[in-house]
């Protein structure tokens, strides 16, 4: 009778805990624990502060924790001490994009916020792939500018857009506060700014000159020491992308010179680029970093291409190379861009062929100065002058498959 009474005991304590651990769980999955909340924090405004997603609040001892942004040299995070005026031209402005010709509307702006345009008068001289959709944005942002082009028919549409027309060089500089020049190669710049009704002859003082083409770091100098000789003020300020960073106002601005001038571009850097970089006021220095950059781009797009054409000749689908660059580490706009220009054989220039090589080949020469070996640059540049030999100079620099292919 006892161990049967002790059995029904047990029996009893068995079904309690069985209850208590069926309540537990059904506890559990009624109300769950609540999941430790991730910090989330984003980087706005000034690099000093700091906004958290609206869901989360950081405790005075996060806050301490967390470490201080690295200092960069963005654009200035307020416009200059000069008053400004109000946009007459608004991202949207039909008068600012329907009559600017057809291929620069296949690619519309990215929408950024209001962009204040400084009240000083802006030159922009040569409206090739990229002064065009540099000028556009400038329009489309509200800043006064004239513009000038060796070949003057490349005015008609700005000027129609709100634009002014200069008849040369030296008469833009003369009627601006701050003029732009960005054009082929060292040659084109030499010829702009000392040949005849060139640059030099608007420069008087207090002048402002900004050389934004990729030429070599000494013709850099040079134009540099001829303009602050006359009084102007000089900044070198080379852009990284192509027509389409240009068109939608993405570019990336390198600059160096005289801070104060960088400064007084703000709303112009504003409106052209997403990023601008200011490297010191050592002419050169922004020339320097354009021609890294270009060697990188030049050396990966001469990989993609070989790459590709080894891929046809070992029987492998060139789409599925493709495929597998695109979702995989090496996957960026470039070899996914020039992937599909291989693959349809348009080779539509974004950025010309011709450039690229012209960039590879200053590289090379900035790297013998410094004897520094640049084996891979070198052999991209073979296959960069082989395409130019087989009539690609002006096409997209993806062209250079047609000389690893062949």
């Amino acid at each position: 009778r006892k161990k049967t009474d002790a059995g029904k005991d047990g029996n009893k304590s068995m079904e309690t805990q069985n209850t208590v651990r069926r309540k537990r769980m059904s506890n559990s999955d009624d109300n769950p624990k609540p999941k430790k909340a991730k910090v989330i924090a984003k980087v706005t405004g000034s690099p000093s502060k700091l906004t958290l997603s609206p869901d989360h609040k950081l405790k005075p001892k996060i806050r301490a924790e967390l470490p201080s942004p690295r200092p960069e040299h963005n654009l200035p995070m307020s416009p200059p001490s000069h008053s400004y005026i109000q946009a007459s031209l608004s991202p949207g402005n039909a008068s600012a994009s329907t009559q600017i010709e057809e291929t620069l509307l296949k690619v519309k702006p990215v929408a950024k916020p209001s962009i204040i345009p400084t009240p000083m008068r802006i030159g922009f001289l040569g409206l090739g792939i990229m002064g065009q959709g540099m000028v556009m944005n400038l329009l489309r942002s509200g800043h006064e500018v004239t513009v000038w082009n060796r070949t003057a028919l490349k005015c008609r549409d700005f000027v129609k857009s709100g634009a002014f027309k200069g008849n040369n060089p030296a008469e833009v500089v003369q009627s601006c506060d701050i003029t732009f020049s960005c054009v082929a190669d060292t040659t084109a710049v030499k010829d702009l700014v000392f040949g005849n009704y060139g640059v030099l002859q608007g420069i008087s003082k207090g002048k402002c000159y900004v050389e934004m083409s990729t030429i070599d770091e000494e013709t850099m100098q040079d134009v540099a020491e001829a303009i602050t000789a006359r009084g102007g003020v000089f900044l070198e300020s080379p852009v990284v992308g192509s027509r389409v960073p240009a068109l939608e106002g993405q570019l990336i601005i390198l600059a160096a010179g005289e801070r104060k001038l960088y400064d007084e571009c703000y709303s112009c850097f504003e409106a052209i680029g997403k990023k601008s970089l200011y490297l010191g006021a050592d002419i050169g220095a922004a020339t320097r970093m354009k021609l890294i950059v270009n060697m990188v781009m030049g050396t990966v797009v001469a990989g993609l291409a070989e790459a590709m054409a080894m891929a046809e000749k070992v029987g492998l689908d060139q789409e599925d190379v493709a495929e597998v660059l695109s979702v995989g580490a090496l996957s960026c706009p470039t070899v996914i861009h020039k992937s599909q220009a291989i693959l349809s054989q348009r080779y539509d220039p974004h950025f010309p062929l011709q450039h690229q090589q012209k960039d590879l080949r200053l590289a090379l020469l900035l790297g013998d100065k410094v004897e520094q070996p640049l084996y891979v640059a070198s052999a991209a540049n073979e296959l960069y002058k082989k395409a130019r030999r087989l009539g690609y100079g002006e096409s997209d620099i993806s062209a250079v498959y047609r000389a690893a292919s062949n």
